[in-house]
């Protein structure tokens, strides 16, 4: 599990130092620093071979694109240089890069790592992201190498979750914490969140290895009786999109770390409560989950999971980005706290208090 991370001279923030959870959830205004934590992670996650054998970070690579040097160092830095460090259950990691600002790799100045104890890197076949541009419903959908698949590779945007879901959709469900039901299978499980995601929807998978290509339609359950299945782009865009999520998360294995952007993007607000609901029981089951949101929904469904007990108040932490325009306009960070009953101990202005602004307003 990733403890601790720490920025310094990192896009928007001079310094950082965060302390993680089994769930984190980063929130704040647009343009806040939630994004900057996600990348800085995703960097060493991307770099991990370039850094050991070129000594070098690549700002361009599987999960992230952040352009050259000039657009991550920070703008008021004193110094020419970027440090990202991560602190784990197995190992402290420090690293500082030079600055070259038209190029897309920083060169290494100096790495400080301490091992505690011997135990699988923390980025091999363990880091998970699925961004917030995610797939959309289509006629066809490209396949990808079996075994990439077979290890949960399913690309920054979620597109090979599908080839998954067909090929390892009969495989058991490890973190038990996410299983409704007594049917434990990837594909039964997916299809129970769904449902209650939204109400019916059941995936239906064809692969066509000819044209190496997925079909993915869906079919309703009402009642008894099942309607005729539809393309994916009959079907409601929101369904389509939530999928990958959805199967990154019932199929996680504890140890895992998943990192997700908005996954309540296109969906309507009980099923963003029902997802917060499937997030916190992931992280109940040993995934560790760091979470960027809007949504008051997804909190919400969290904050009932805490009541609930199907999460402790101490595993899921929430984070609240802002500028301080007292202090030069810095971007700093607020960390309310949950209690068992899923109150938080602190309302920052600004954190997901816009209904409050509303209410008064049409008084």
């Amino acid at each position: 599990m990733l403890k601790e991370l720490f920025l310094k001279n990192f896009k928007c923030f001079e310094e950082l130092k965060l302390s993680f959870s089994a769930l984190n959830i980063l929130t704040g205004l647009n343009g806040m620093g939630k994004s900057t934590v996600m990348q800085g992670i995703l960097l060493l996650g991307q770099s991990q071979n370039s850094i050991l054998s070129q000594q070098m970070l690549s700002l361009k690579g599987k999960y992230v694109n952040l352009g050259v040097g000039q657009d991550v160092l920070f703008e008021k830095a004193e110094e020419d240089e970027i440090g990202i460090g991560i602190l784990t259950e197995n190992t402290e990691e420090q690293y500082l890069f030079g600055y070259q600002s038209e190029t897309d790799v920083l060169p290494l100045k100096s790495i400080e790592k301490k091992e505690m104890k011997s135990a699988y890197p923390l980025w091999e076949n363990h880091l998970y992201y699925l961004s917030a541009y995610r797939i959309e419903p289509q006629f066809l959908y490209q396949i990808e190498n079996e075994k990439e698949v077979s290890e949960r590779y399913f690309a920054k945007n979620g597109e090979f979750s599908i080839q998954y879901l067909k090929l390892h959709g009969g495989d058991e469900v490890i973190n038990d914490s996410v299983c409704l039901g007594k049917k434990r299978t990837i594909a039964e499980q997916v299809k129970a969140w769904m449902d209650v995601i939204s109400p019916g929807v059941s995936p239906i998978i064809t692969i066509h290895t000819s044209s190496r290509t997925a079909e993915l339609k869906y079919e309703y359950i009402e009642g008894r009786d099942k309607t005729n299945s539809y393309k994916s782009v009959n079907v409601g865009f929101g369904i389509t999109y939530v999928l990958p999520v959805v199967t990154a998360l019932v199929s996680a294995k504890p140890g895992d770390i998943i990192l997700l952007e908005n996954p309540e993007a296109h969906i309507h607000p009980k099923g963003q409560r029902m997802l917060g609901e499937l997030i916190a029981a992931a992280g109940a089951g040993g995934v560790q989950v760091i979470l960027e949101t809007h949504s008051d929904h997804v909190m919400n469904g969290i904050r009932i999971a805490v009541k609930k007990g199907r999460i402790e108040p101490e595993d899921a932490g929430f984070f609240y980005f802002y500028k301080d325009i007292n202090d030069s306009y810095r971007h700093k960070v607020i960390c309310p706290l949950l209690d068992k009953n899923g109150r938080l101990d602190q309302w920052p202005e600004g954190f997901f208090d816009e209904w409050d602004h509303a209410l008064l307003e049409l008084l």
